[in-house]
């Protein structure tokens, strides 16, 4: 997906229509943090965005505001988490189409990928137990390309 200023300011205003009809405030640090996110394809830690913040923006933002914030999204289901298995979460907008993360367990790097054929047998499995399948996250660990 291109990402285009003019298709960020959309989104932000959707966002700002959302939670004002949800009776919550907005902040300006919630919309630059929506912004690094939105820009960024990396999957981000609380620490990253600060960063990314003060050095690309010039915003100082706590790191507790962070956490507070993507919580928020996550709650409103904007905003994906991910834990790569070193305690330290990682952010994404939930703005793409269902995938799945293959993670470095040796240099924390994180694939996406999107295989029709898994999604398809999860289902499968899920109906042959009689379970609804709501939602379902992927993680496989192994070894990237780069350290094998």
């Amino acid at each position: 997906m291109e990402k285009y200023e003019d298709n960020f300011e959309s989104f932000l205003e959707n966002f700002k229509n959302t939670v004002s009809k949800l009776g919550y405030k907005n902040s300006i640090q919630k919309d630059y943090i929506l912004k690094i996110l939105y820009f960024n394809d990396d999957h981000l830690s609380a620490e990253q965005i600060v960063a990314i913040a003060k050095t690309n923006y010039k915003v100082d933002m706590g790191i507790a505001t962070v956490y507070r914030t993507v919580k928020f999204f996550e709650e409103l289901n904007i905003v994906n988490s991910l834990d790569v298995g070193d305690g330290v979460k990682r952010y994404e907008l939930n703005l793409s189409l269902h995938h799945d993360h293959m993670i470095c367990t040796l240099c924390n790097k994180i694939i996406e990928f999107h295989d029709d054929v898994i999604e398809e047998q999860q289902k499968k499995v899920a109906k042959n137990s009689n379970f609804i399948l709501k939602d379902h996250i992927m993680t496989i660990y192994g070894l990237c390309k780069d350290c094998q």
